[in-house]
Formats: structure tokens, sequence, C-alpha cells
């Protein structure tokens, strides 16, 4: 088996363009990089919980894992939002138990909670 590295930069124009493109591979390389990269807080979280309510399980899985990166990037969500979203998703696809709760200790470790 060969590996493929792809970076995962891209400025916020080609994320938002591979968006709206609604091509699963497209949305989610977009919404790594925005995890990994955005300097818009509030747009990426905003954009993040869109595509957590996702009928595709990857793409919420993305969304998911890419809040994390927000959080230990940022240390700042808007956990009163967030918390809620993650719970609802893990009712929706309870495969990605493991994936919210990963993001769970993120957010936990790199955030201000207020709870």
């Amino acid at each position: 088996m060969s590996l493929l590295y792809q970076d995962p930069s891209m400025s916020h124009d080609e994320a938002t363009r591979l968006l709206a493109s609604d091509v699963e591979t497209n949305v989610i390389a977009a919404l790594v990089s925005i995890g990994l990269n955005e300097q818009d807080r509030t747009w990426a979280q905003n954009t993040f919980l869109k595509y957590l309510a996702s009928e595709t399980e990857s793409i919420a899985a993305s969304a998911i894992t890419a809040l994390g990166h927000l959080a230990r990037r940022h240390g700042d969500l808007d956990t009163k939002v967030v918390l809620p979203a993650l719970e609802s998703v893990k009712y929706k696809f309870p495969s990605l138990d493991g994936v919210v709760t990963d993001t769970l200790d993120d957010i936990d470790a790199f955030t201000r909670i207020i709870r």
C-alpha cells in the first residue's frame, strides 16, 4: 500500500468553493483545511455546525474533528451551541461516538468552558 500525503492548506476562498461543490471528498478536504488554517473562528465554527447536520457520516465526522482543531488553535468555542450539536450527532451516527469523545477532550483541554 502506498500513502499519498495531501497538504490540507488552502485559502478561505478555495475552501468556500470546495464546500459549495457538494462533492463529498471536496467538502471533507475543505473542512479539514478550515479546522487547521482558518483565522475567522466564528465563521469556521458556524460552518462546522452546518456540516455536523450532514446526512453523510464522513462529512459529519470531518466537521467534528475540525471543531477539535479549531478549539486547539483558537482556545475558544461557543460551547453553549457546540456541545449540544456534538451530542445530537452522536445520536444520528452512533458510530461517531469515539470521534465526538476525542473532540470533547480537545475542547476540555484547550478552551475555557463555563458550565
